[in-house]
């Protein structure tokens, strides 16, 4: 029987961390440890995590407050079994989630990844839609053009690999924030090799006000940066795998100018929650990252409409409602269906 280990970090995960370990320890595969990383939390996941007394479980807390990107780093010299997963503390795992894996492995024991579908639920666990169907087998270059198409959803969970694999890349990549760090693992895994998929639905992400405000406004520079990160990984990766080359030289400017897009909406916004206009120099470094990593002119930003009905509105008195439709737009793209 495969033998799993899947890893939780986690700070301050309350309530949907009990959730979610239950989720794990209901798996009808039963050859396989859970070692939650807390993280200084303050909550209370602290006091809770102590209660449990499953012998499956092995709980590690740091003895300082780290960066999620230091967090998650531990996972890299932590004991393994020989196959591992990881997991956000406010996702769920399908009872028969390992199980599944199990069988992808068998079936396809020279794949670098394996991957099952899944689900986007809200706070209350209500469906919002399926994720973007996992095929069942993949290269790295299939993996790009449907990443870099934006015809892919991008999370961690729901991925298993071999856990030397894992030590062998160096684990998950320091990227600031660990955006775009997914798939950079993930290629990193694939390479030479191929991800084997079962399309069933056998996990959930859930989405929720938390986790938003996580990545909205405020952060438009760590999208800048991490870009430029994720950019200086694939300059790296595609020498040695022509196709894959090909979907970057075809595939990757108009990827990077839709995150500069959206970089540039969630300075608008932010601006606008401070109750201002966009400063030149915010204005500024994003026309000249996009220039520097594209070749495209700066102002191809504003060649959306929906960027320019947001710049329209923060720079008129009506700025205040900038946050509000914002937010309004959000709630109606991930209403459950």
């Amino acid at each position: 029987m495969t033998s799993f280990s899947i890893f939780l970090p986690v700070r301050n995960g309350w309530p949907y961390v009990q959730d979610c370990v239950a989720s794990i320890l209901a798996q009808t595969h039963a050859d396989f440890e859970l070692t939650i990383l807390d993280n200084q939390s303050t909550d209370e996941t602290g006091p809770w995590l102590k209660t449990l007394t499953d012998p499956r479980i092995r709980l590690q807390s740091s003895t300082s407050s780290l960066s999620i990107v230091e967090s998650w780093a531990r996972i890299l010299h932590a004991p393994k079994r020989e196959y591992m997963t990881l997991i956000g503390h406010d996702d769920l795992l399908g009872p028969g989630f390992l199980a599944a894996v199990d069988a992808l492995i068998r079936a396809h024991p020279d794949a670098g990844l394996y991957q099952t579908g899944g689900r986007m639920i809200d706070s209350e666990g209500r469906t919002l839609r399926a994720c973007s169907v996992p095929p069942e087998r993949e290269d790295a270059a299939g993996y790009l053009r449907a990443r870099l198409d934006f015809d892919r959803d991008v999370f961690g969970t729901g991925f298993v690999m071999r856990s030397r694999d894992y030590e062998r890349v160096g684990g998950i990549p320091p990227f600031e924030k660990l955006f775009f760090a997914d798939d950079a693992l993930w290629l990193s895994l694939m390479r030479g090799s191929y991800k084997a998929g079962d399309p069933a639905d056998h996990f959930a992400i859930r989405l929720h006000l938390a986790s938003e405000s996580a990545s909205l406004p405020s952060v438009w520079g760590v999208i800048l940066r991490s870009l430029a990160q994720f950019q200086a990984f694939l300059q790296s990766y595609v020498p040695g795998d022509a196709r894959a080359a090909e979907v970057v030289r075809e595939l990757g400017p108009s990827f990077l100018l839709g995150y500069h897009r959206n970089a540039y909406i969630y300075a608008l916004v932010e601006a606008s929650v401070a109750g201002r206009p966009i400063s030149e120099a915010t204005r500024n470094q994003i026309e000249s990252s996009l220039a520097a990593h594209t070749g495209f002119d700066g102002s191809r930003i504003r060649a959306s409409a929906r960027v320019r009905a947001v710049e329209f509105l923060n720079g008129s008195p009506l700025r205040a409602t900038v946050p509000w439709l914002w937010t309004l737009y959000n709630r109606i793209k991930n209403r459950p269906k």
